[in-house]
C-alpha cells in the first residue's frame, strides 16, 4: 500500500510537499477505512479548481506509466514553472506485507537523471544518468541505460528482481492499480495489467460475463436499473438492432421490460456503470484506484454509496479521488486523516492541509468547519453582480 509520496518543484508544488498516508489516532472508520499495517485505504483531495489536485492523482499514475507502460514518456512538462532549474523528484513509500519500499526518482529535462530504490532502508538499485547499480542478490553494474527509461523498469522485466517475493509482490499491486479519469469520454479507463482486463472494462467483461453478479452488485448499492447483455433489445413489438455481431450493453429500470442501449443513456447511467466494474475489481484484487473528478455525473448519494461499498469491501487496495461533493466531508464516510484541502498561492505555489492537522472531534461537522475556511482550500467567490 502507498504510504507516502513526497513532491519537489513538481507542477504547481514549489516547495517540497509531503502526502502521509498513514493513519493517525482517529479510532472512527477503523476496521473499513484502514488497512494492513494502519495504512490508509487512500484518500480524498478537495479545494479550488487549478490548485494542483489532479496533479497529485497524476504522479502516482506517472510512476505506473513510468514502470509499466511499454513506451517512453515526456516528462517535461510536469517540471514547475515556478520555481528555476530543470530538475524534478517524486518519492514514493510503500508497505508490503510490513516492509517499507522506498523508490525515487528526479527528471531532468526529458530524460531521467537518478533512481533508487531502497527495500527496508537497505539499497537494492542506484542509477546516475545512464550508469546504474543494483543489489538484487549480487551486485550489477549496468551502463548506457536508455536516458528515457526506468533502470527499475528494466530490471524488473529482464530480471524479475531475481525472484525478490516482496519486490514482486509490489510490482503486481502496481499492475493491477487503475486510472480513471471522469472528464475525458465520459470516464476513460487506464489499465496496468492486459490480462484482467475483462474484470475491468464493461465491454471487455460483457464479452466473458453474463450480468448476474453484476446485477447482485448493483442491486446491493440500491441502483433502480439492471444490467442486459444482449444482441437485441425489446421495447414492447420495437427490435432494436445494435451490431448483430456484437453483445450489446443495455439498462433495464426497474419495474418496466424496456432495455435501453447503453449508448443512449443518460451521462449518470454512462458514469455509473464505467464506474461499478472497476470498483467492485479493486476490491477483489489489492491495488491502487485512482479517479479524477468522481462525482462528474453521478448523485451525491450515489457517490456515497460507491466510496462505502469500496471502503467496506476492499482489503489493502486504496482509493485515491478528487471530489467538489462537500457532503463527503463527513466522518461516516472518511476519517479526516483522509482528506487532504488543496490552495494555489502565487507565492508557495500548491498549498496543502490535511484535516487532521486541526484534530478536529470525531463528532464535528467536517463539512461544515470546511464550507467555514477552518481547513484552508474553500474558495470565496463574489456571488453579488450588483452595480457599486
Amino acid at each position: 500500500m502507498l504510504t507516502s509520496i513526497v513532491l519537489r518543484d513538481y507542477t504547481t508544488f514549489i516547495s517540497e510537499t509531503i502526502f502521509n498516508f498513514n493513519a493517525t489516532n482517529y479510532k472512527i472508520l477503523e476496521d473499513t477505512n484502514v488497512g494492513s499495517n494502519r495504512v490508509l485505504k487512500g484518500a480524498l483531495f478537495v479545494g479550488e479548481n487549478a490548485s494542483g489536485k489532479t496533479q497529485v492523482l497524476k504522479s502516482i499514475v506517472l510512476l505506473l506509466d513510468l514502470l509499466l507502460e511499454n513506451s517512453e514518456q515526456n516528462y517535461i512538462f510536469r517540471k514547475s514553472l515556478y520555481t528555476p532549474g530543470t530538475k524534478y523528484t517524486l518519492e514514493y513509500s510503500f508497505n508490503v506485507d510490513g516492509n517499507d519500499i522506498k523508490y525515487s526518482v528526479t527528471f531532468e529535462s526529458n530524460s531521467i537523471n537518478s533512481e533508487k530504490l531502497y527495500l527496508n532502508d537497505e539499497i537494492k538499485l542506484e542509477r546516475l544518468n545512464t550508469s546504474g547499480k543494483t543489489y538484487f542478490g549480487e551486485e550489477k553494474d549496468n551502463n548506457n541505460i536508455n536516458p528515457g527509461l526506468s533502470l527499475l523498469k528494466l530490471e524488473y522485466y529482464n530480471t524479475r528482481f531475481n525472484n525478490d517475493e516482496l519486490l514482486n509482490k509490489w510490482f503486481d499491486f502496481l499492475k493491477n492499480s487503475l486510472y480513471i479519469n471522469c472528464l475525458i469520454g465520459g470516464r476513460s479507463i487506464k489499465s496496468y495489467n492486459p490480462t484482467r482486463i475483462s474484470e475491468q472494462f464493461l465491454e471487455k467483461y460483457a464479452e466473458c460475463n453474463d450480468a448476474k453478479k453484476l446485477n447482485d452488485l448493483i442491486k446491493k448499492i440500491g441502483y433502480n436499473n439492471e444490467v442486459v447483455f444482449e444482441k437485441e433489445s425489446s421495447n414492447e413489438d420495437k427490435t432494436i438492432v445494435i451490431n448483430s455481431n456484437k453483445e450489446m450493453i443495455g439498462l433495464k429500470k426497474a419495474g418496466t421490460n424496456v432495455v435501453m442501449p447503453l449508448l443512449f443513456e443518460s451521462t449518470g447511467n454512462k458514469a455509473f456503470l464505467s464506474t461499478i466494474l472497476p470498483i467492485y475489481y479493486a476490491t477483489k484484487n489489492n491495488c491502487m484506484l485512482i479517479v479524477d473528478e468522481f462525482s462528474s455525473g453521478l448523485h451525491n448519494e450515489l457517490e456515497e454509496a460507491l466510496i462505502k461499498y469500496f471502503y467496506n469491501n476492499s482489503n489493502d487496495s486504496q482509493l485515491f479521488f478528487t471530489s467538489h461533493s462537500t457532503n463527503l466531508l463527513d466522518t461516516s464516510i472518511l476519517r479526516p486523516d483522509q482528506i487532504f484541502s488543496f490552495r494555489f498561492d502565487s507565492k508557495k505555489g500548491t498549498v496543502i492541509k490535511r484535516f487532521s492537522d486541526e484534530n478536529p472531534r470525531e463528532s464535528q461537522n467536517i463539512e461544515k468547519m470546511y464550507l467555514n475556511g477552518v481547513f484552508d482550500g474553500m474558495p470565496k467567490y463574489d456571488k453579488e453582480f450588483k452595480d457599486k
